[in-house]
């Protein structure tokens, strides 16, 4: 997944953006100037009972904890935990503008997401929809950012209605996703002397000295479109010498214009490199069905992305065949372009897991915002149920934010047939690191596999094109970033095609079993595994078994 269908901006310039908040924030001002009705008072409902409690007295709770008389009765009904998770869930602020806001409910998966958001709402969805879009926009728009108790308040109605169970749900998702990330990567390394390694990253991050052709071409896709492509072609490849070859897999309305610095970067030390537009899910695609030129594809055309890259591959071989090994090929693919590497790699589709999760969806006591698993779930249930997209040419895999979960299951992940670089990051809202990262990584047993947790990372760090989108989705450093993932991918290729030991320092021992790399404000944590009990100690109190299952 990428800035596209997450943070809803690519393909759609930020004038565009702005007249679509400002018409909608337009819309709820009456003809005398002043803003329609807002909430007043919040009816908590139990069941058959309600409870009612003015706003200003929940936002009292929220800020400081302090109980009003009228609010006594609603808590006394919870539990002394799901108190504490009500506080929470009100106060949560989440990294997001107006913009980013009202940019993602004009998408696809923005309106799946608000259909998850209205069970937190005793109200129906025909009602509750519109009127949430516009509390969305204008609490995102309030001091302190999008927190839940600004929706709430700038919600167009004077008595809302609230579903205890699903918000309480909601505090779930959002602490999840938001809270226990924040704080990993110090529980992950608390109390250990973790050994540094920061030269040598550096040193794979410099450009290399081998010229390169750029050669761009086409090819017929298996449903007969035609799809963009591009090769690097090292001026050292020769038939006595072939290149190692790397196919790149862009993630959901990108292309490949935004991992091919990275592309560049390899052919440079001499790896031959193709990528590709995917035809259904690219920047291209989706801007050409904005315009209304191209028909919408299947919301699930996803799942075979594989089967292109294969065929990417065999472009390669058939036009430059004895220049490029194909035969021992290294792929590199980010969010949907990450599932499919690791499914490229041998990991297998649990259909069967995905269907039983995707109930949630419907289930009105659960919020899932988790937009990895509420897009999983996008007609899933309207495709050959294919599972295995192994491509025994792959003989490694860098998986960049993946979107894992609960696609691949705890036993279908176990059919990675080789190694496989996972990278996280520790500020991933849209692909959320501990369910689709770190409790799939956990799964893994393929030796020579890694893990690494990038502190402060978003979904959008390691992307370029990305400029005009707000810094809070970006995240810190971009350049800093760029420069890790051509080291990383560069040694971890360098280690396992051209076996080559080029990242001795960088590499866990069994007496280290954690390295620190890179500088602030993105410090990276390498591991080889990661243990049920140090999962427990990053997500303490959360049903690792549930949450893996689900893909909360």
């Amino acid at each position: 997944m990428d800035a596209g269908d997450h943070a809803g901006i690519d393909g759609i310039t930020m004038g565009r953006l702005r007249f679509w908040l400002g018409s909608l924030i337009t819309g709820l001002v009456v003809s005398s100037g002043s803003v329609t009705v807002a909430a007043e008072r919040i009816v908590f409902r139990f069941g058959e009972l309600a409870r009612d409690v003015s706003v200003p007295e929940l936002r009292q709770f929220s800020e400081t904890g302090a109980v009003a008389p009228e609010l006594q009765p609603i808590l006394q009904r919870l539990k002394p935990a799901e108190q504490l998770a009500l506080r929470r869930v009100l106060s949560q602020p989440l990294p997001v503008d107006e913009v980013s806001v009202s940019n993602l409910l004009s998408t696809p998966l923005g309106r799946r997401s608000l259909q998850q958001l209205v069970k937190v709402l005793d109200q129906p969805a025909s009602v509750a929809e519109p009127a949430l879009s516009s509390a969305l926009v204008l609490g995102a728009a309030k001091p302190g950012g999008l927190r839940l108790i600004n929706v709430l308040e700038a919600y167009p109605t004077q008595r809302l209605p609230v579903n205890v169970a699903a918000v309480l749900s909601l505090e779930q998702s959002l602490t999840l996703g938001m809270a226990q990330q924040e704080a990993m990567f110090d529980i992950l390394t608390s109390g250990k002397t973790v050994p540094v390694a920061g030269s040598e990253l550096t040193a794979l991050s410099v450009e290399g000295s081998i010229p390169f052709r750029q050669i761009p071409f086409q090819f017929q896709g298996r449903d007969g479109e035609r799809i963009s492509a591009i090769a690097y072609l090292p001026e050292t490849s020769t038939a006595a010498s072939p290149a190692p070859l790397v196919a790149i897999a862009p993630g959901l309305n990108s292309n490949m214009n935004a991992l091919l610095y990275v592309g560049r970067h390899l052919a440079s030390h001499g790896y031959a490199v193709a990528s590709l537009n995917f035809p259904f899910t690219s920047a291209d695609a989706v801007q050409a069905v904005i315009q209304g030129t191209a028909l919408i594809p299947p919301v699930n055309a996803w799942f075979a992305q594989p089967l292109d890259v294969s065929a990417l591959i065999d472009q390669v071989e058939q036009r430059w065949g004895a220049r490029v090994d194909t035969q021992r090929v290294g792929v590199l693919g980010q969010s949907l372009g990450g599932y499919t590497v690791t499914a490229l790699a041998g990991a297998e589709l649990d259909w069967a897991a995905l269907d039983r999760q995707c109930l949630q969806l419907s289930d009105p006591k659960v919020v899932v915002l988790n937009p990895a698993m509420v897009w999983q779930c996008s007609g899933h249930d309207q495709v050959s149920q294919r599972k295995s997209f192994r491509d025994p040419r792959v003989k490694v895999a860098v998986a960049v934010n993946p979107v894992t979960n609960p696609i691949f299951s705890a036993t279908s992940i176990q059919a990675l047939a080789v190694p496989i670089l996972m990278v996280s990051g520790s500020n991933d809202i849209f692909a959320p690191s501990i369910s689709q990262q770190l409790i799939p990584f956990s799964w893994i047993q393929q030796p020579g596999s890694l893990l690494v947790l990038q502190r402060n990372g978003t979904h959008l760090s390691f992307l370029e094109g990305t400029s005009d989108l707000p810094p809070k989705v970006l995240g810190p450093d971009l350049p800093l970033a760029r420069r890790q993932l051509k080291g990383m991918a560069r040694g971890f290729f360098d280690q396992l095609l051209r076996l080559q030991p080029v990242m001795p320092s960088l590499l866990p021992t069994p007496t280290d079993p954690l390295v620190a790399a890179g500088r602030d404000p993105l410090k990276l944590l390498v591991m080889p595994r990661l243990s049920r009990q140090q999962l427990e100690r990053v997500a303490p109190g959360l049903d690792l078994d549930q949450a893996a299952a689900s893909g909360l």
